[in-house]
């Protein structure tokens, strides 16, 4: 249906009963997993919708298109990643070293497949499809950039302000690259001797005197 509607990736109508609820949750966890088996763009509505076991008209009633529901998954997995690294900085106050909360966060990050599986990358790496999931990401990797740019504070780093944003935006991208590189291998012995190095790196980025040395 043409109009303003099909211009916008905003969900057609909130789930209230529960059984609405249900065939949401469904969906979504129908459409991450079909994300962790192939690249988003050759997923298809009614793909989702067969795969899930509903009408295509069923899933129209809750997400207009594709990229609705990826703008739900990728909010969603948005929101538990920040409580995720809020739950992390909550536990250290500045005194315990950076290689410890480096390790914390890449601990919490990596530890649970609701936060970091191939599906999760997959998604993220489509978030360039339209202009509202790009948004989307740019303001969520801002979000991510001032708690960054906090915690530098916290521990009392002495940098300037162009060296804190080039530092956060540093370590930010090190850790997408590491548990998205981590998340994708399939032998155990190789994925801890990425996890580990993954670690040393991380220690590295966390800490600006290193790099300045």
């Amino acid at each position: 249906m043409p109009g303003e509607e099909e211009s916008t990736v905003a969900r057609r109508k909130p789930a209230k009963q529960l059984r609405s609820k249900a065939k949401v949750e469904l969906i979504l966890s129908t459409t991450l997993t079909m994300l962790g088996d192939g690249p988003a763009d050759k997923i298809t509505t009614n793909e989702i919708a067969k795969l899930a076991g509903i009408s295509i008209g069923t899933l129209y009633q809750f997400f207009p298109k594709k990229e609705s529901i990826y703008y739900e998954l990728y909010r969603r997995w948005l929101e538990q990643t920040l409580a995720l690294l809020d739950a992390v900085d909550a536990r250290f106050n500045g005194k315990e070293g950076l290689d410890a909360y480096a390790d914390a966060v890449f601990e919490s990050l990596s530890g649970d497949e609701t936060t970091n599986s191939r599906g999760h990358w997959q998604l993220r790496f489509a978030m360039n499809s339209s202009a509202e999931l790009a948004e989307l990401e740019a303001n969520h990797t801002l979000e991510v950039l001032r708690r960054v740019i906090a915690t530098q504070e916290k521990f009392s780093r002495q940098i300037t302000t162009v060296e804190a944003h080039a530092l956060a935006r540093l370590q930010h991208n090190v850790v997408v690259a590491c548990l998205s590189t981590t998340v994708d291998i399939p032998s155990r012995a190789e994925r801890d001797i990425l996890m580990n190095w993954c670690r040393k790196t991380l220690h590295l980025v966390y800490d600006v005197d290193r790099l300045n040395a």
